[in-house]
């Protein structure tokens, strides 16, 4: 993987299985790779490119064969067709890809890509702290839910063709000049303007609250308490603790959640607590745990209480959270 201010580019011309998958373990996961059809070969060609936390990609693939993830990549993507067709199992569901329709999505979750004879894409990868990192940036407030973004786009669309526009810019820069003359910079700053217009254009768990007026700017103090809040959920603070690591007294703290976040930075506090909890009870593979010792991870002390919290935001008992179903890993 190349490291960040740099941009690696990579290249497989008429690549055999091993080749293939030596490719794949490169530039993304381990996979495994199968030919579509039983006794015939595979033949593909494609090129990457790889700058701190962004891929892009793009090729063909003749023959059609099969791509399953041994290890799903912790990313985002987008896959912005050229020509052909593209299945891509995720999330427990089966998505298309024509030469009319995009696929965008949470690839922790895929399980199989399977490319048709003739399927061409550009590809664009994101890494999942980038993602978040600019979601939270964009709504400042910090991203506690899993985003659940996974779609098919129709390229006619606004969001579409925006994202395939903006997609087929960033590859004919990369791929039309040589490699010395590749900003790295710039590149960056490209990539993260086509992962805001994913964020704005593929509907996701965040979408509405994208679509709210922007609120003036944030103040530091603001900024700094809510850093705070995070990186002390489990322990015991309170609103003093928090009013001096944002370096301003309480009532001034005070006011100014009221004014940025309409609410007090307690119930903020409380408020990230609850999602937390929440987020640890949807994760776990079994219901097999300890709903109290999760809670207290997150700085409970009186269960009786936090039920009812949790009751009263969620519209749900944390028992039946843990009862969620949940796709098999």
């Amino acid at each position: 993987m190349s490291r960040a201010g740099q941009v690696s580019r990579f290249k497989v011309v008429e690549a055999d299985v091993d080749k293939l998958r030596e490719h794949y373990a490169q530039t993304l996961k381990p996979v495994r790779v199968d030919a579509l059809h039983k006794g015939t070969s595979i033949s593909v060609e494609d090129t990457h490119f790889l700058t701190g936390d962004f891929d892009i990609w793009s090729g063909v693939c003749r023959s059609g064969m099969e791509v399953s993830f041994q290890e799903p990549p912790d990313a985002f993507a987008i896959y912005l067709p050229l020509g052909g067709a593209m299945e891509l199992t995720a999330h427990g569901r089966d998505f298309t890809s024509t030469p009319s329709s995009l696929i965008a999505m949470d690839l922790s979750e895929a399980r199989m890509l399977r490319l048709h004879e003739q399927r061409s894409h550009i590809g664009i990868a994101f890494s999942r702290k980038a993602v978040v990192r600019q979601l939270s940036d964009l709504l400042e407030t910090p991203i506690i839910h899993d985003l659940d973004l996974a779609a098919e786009c129709d390229m006619r669309s606004q969001g579409g063709a925006k994202l395939a526009a903006f997609g087929q810019l960033l590859w004919d820069t990369l791929a039309s000049g040589p490699a010395e003359n590749i900003s790295a910079r710039s590149t960056e700053y490209f990539f993260r303007t086509i992962m805001v217009a994913m964020l704005e254009s593929v509907p996701h768990r965040y979408s509405q609250l994208l679509e709210r007026p922007v609120s003036p700017a944030m103040p530091r103090q603001v900024k700094r308490a809510i850093d705070y809040m995070v990186a002390n959920i489990s322990n015991p603070i309170g609103v003093e603790d928090i009013a001096q690591s944002a370096g301003v007294g309480v009532r001034a703290l005070q006011v100014a959640f009221q004014q940025f976040k309409d609410t007090t930075p307690l119930n903020y506090l409380r408020q990230l607590r609850l999602e937390s909890v929440r987020r640890q009870l949807i994760a776990v593979e079994h219901e097999a745990v300890s709903i109290s010792d999760v809670a207290r991870s997150c700085g409970f002390t009186h269960m009786g209480r936090f039920s009812l919290l949790y009751r009263e935001t969620f519209g749900e008992m944390p028992t039946e959270t843990l009862r969620l179903p949940r796709f098999d890993k």
